[in-house]
């Protein structure tokens, strides 16, 4: 593994424990959303197991792209849930991207295709 590798899911039907902790999840994500609407993308790291935030071991931030240009940011600290909701629009379709960072095991990323009309 590279030293500044980002971490996703390797294959879907058979995901590691460190997949199920860290990659984030985005939570009843609209397939489709209207032009300059604002509407809420909430994300949640691990979808299959909880990540433990405690001193020692936590989620750092999570931050979302579209594509790769930078929507939200929000950091954490080890007495925080690894959750947060952002309210975004935008103006055309595209990926978005979510990347958080564990002190631990490094950045992870997930993607969803999001489609504006």
């Amino acid at each position: 593994m590279a030293k500044y590798e980002v971490k996703k899911i390797q294959d879907p039907n058979d995901k590691t424990t460190l997949e199920k902790k860290h990659v984030p999840y985005f939570v009843d994500l609209p397939e489709k959303v209207k032009k300059g609407e604002y509407f809420d993308v909430t994300l949640r790291m691990g979808e299959e197991i909880e990540h433990p935030m405690e001193e020692g071991h936590f989620i750092q931030y999570v931050a979302l792209y579209a594509d790769y240009f930078q929507l939200a940011r929000a950091d954490f600290n080890p007495e925080a849930k690894a959750e947060v909701t952002f309210k975004i629009k935008l103006e055309e379709s595209t990926t978005l991207r979510a990347f958080e960072s564990c002190n631990l095991h490094g950045q992870w990323e997930a993607c969803q295709e999001i489609t504006v009309e």
